[in-house]
């Protein structure tokens, strides 16, 4: 439990780093998962993969600091081709389930907002005053790396929701966020079990 407690406050205090690190760069919206409504209740609209059964979307880990992992997912609503507003007004995801050592903490805050022990709830609210305000970035991060076997979950609903006119709809279904290791770290870890077993081999030999 001591060693937990360790964790999840070394995770807590790297969340300021991490905020500021992707806070230096400029984020463009590819790939980013636009919320909206579908047939009455809040839905994913975009991506595809996200959005289709089996409401799952795969994404890639990578190295942040030495022995932290993570990716950086963007948030926004999703505005139809020739509306000037959105489809939504407000809407709360909240989580269903996250894999144990995985936490997310939006961008430019400390405390994890996604994490055992973590409030599990964020709710995106448009602002027509200041439209930019409700794209947003959670930082998904762990100390373990993850692998294709064996990925980190995130899955969340999207609940509380009002569309344009104010009007509540449904909640959604559970979505899916697969959090898989880059290629790279693939590559690395099989050269890593290649070595141990040309080291193994000789032993024998010797021995």
């Amino acid at each position: 439990m001591m060693k937990q407690w360790l964790t999840f406050g070394l995770m807590i205090a790297l969340t300021a780093l991490l905020s500021v690190s992707f806070a230096q760069h400029d984020h463009d919206h590819e790939g980013d998962i636009y919320l909206g409504v579908l047939d009455g209740s809040a839905a994913v609209i975009e991506p595809h993969e996200l959005a289709e059964p089996p409401y799952k979307l795969e994404l890639t880990f990578e190295e942040l600091l030495p022995g932290l992992f993570g990716v950086d997912v963007g948030w926004d609503f999703y505005t139809e081709e020739g509306m000037s507003h959105p489809q939504l007004r407000r809407v709360t995801i909240r989580q269903v389930f996250i894999s144990d050592g995985l936490f997310g903490v939006v961008e430019g805050e400390t405390d994890p907002i996604f994490g055992v022990g973590a409030p599990g709830v964020w709710t995106l609210e448009y602002d027509p005053s200041n439209p930019e305000a409700v794209h947003q970035h959670i930082i998904f991060a762990s100390t373990t790396l993850p692998d294709h076997d064996n990925p980190l979950l995130f899955q969340f609903e999207l609940v509380n929701a009002l569309d344009w006119d104010g009007n509540a709809v449904g909640s959604s279904v559970v979505y899916t966020l697969e959090f898989v290791p880059e290629p790279a770290s693939l590559t690395a870890l099989g050269a890593g079990l290649l070595v141990l077993g040309v080291r193994r081999r000789l032993r024998r030999r010797i021995a």
